[in-house]
């Protein structure tokens, strides 16, 4: 197991490859890179290139280049490259036979449970924490308008996102729900990342 990258690890990225193409990141852009993260070089590496192909720096520059801010679109436009497909599966759920029951969102729009379990669990923005089943319910409250899902329901949903997510084929599952002490890992920070960033976006 490879455990997640410090933020000092993280901004070393940026801190050997921008002066490579002359470019000046100021520091505290590096650490916001480094923050939105989740601890993860891939996606450092993803942010340090979409930053560099906004600016149309294709290669070394001849003078340096400042640059101390970054509009937040830059996030939403690495998000539909990262956790999209694993998001869009789990938002599928398995094959079933009959139509499942459509909720109203608060929003606005309706949806079956699986979209509402995932927008719940965007509401929250949980990053890589473990969630705590009572506070998933609480956002599903937020997200719906009525027809609130029982808990069973909603544990049953979860069941089968674990089994979606453990026979994808990634290296490990993005989710990991531990029934009996009904917690639920997000254990990937590219899904992390995509539903504090992709779902909304």
């Amino acid at each position: 197991e490879v455990p997640p990258w410090s933020s000092h690890e993280l901004t070393e990225i940026a801190n050997i490859g921008f002066p490579l193409l002359k470019i000046n990141v100021s520091e505290e852009l590096k650490k916001r890179l480094a923050q939105e993260s989740y601890g993860s070089p891939h996606l450092m590496q993803e942010f340090c290139r979409a930053l560099c192909r906004i600016k149309g720096i294709e290669e070394s520059l001849t003078h340096e280049v400042q640059i101390c801010s970054l509009d937040e679109s830059i996030f939403h436009d690495v998000a539909e490259g990262t956790g999209k497909i694993i998001y869009d599966r789990l938002a599928k759920g398995p094959r079933q036979r009959k139509d499942r029951i459509q909720r109203k969102l608060a929003k606005g729009g309706k949806v079956d449970i699986y979209k509402v379990v995932l927008f719940a669990l965007a509401e929250m923005k949980p990053g890589m924490d473990k969630i705590e089943y009572e506070k998933l319910r609480t956002a599903i409250r937020h997200v719906l308008n009525d027809n609130i899902p029982q808990a069973h329901e909603v544990s049953r949903v979860l069941d089968k996102m674990s089994e979606i997510a453990s026979s994808d084929e990634a290296s490990t599952p993005v989710i990991d729900w531990e029934k009996e002490e009904q917690i639920l890992h997000i254990t990937d920070p590219f899904f992390a990342f995509y539903l504090k960033w992709g779902v909304f976006g």
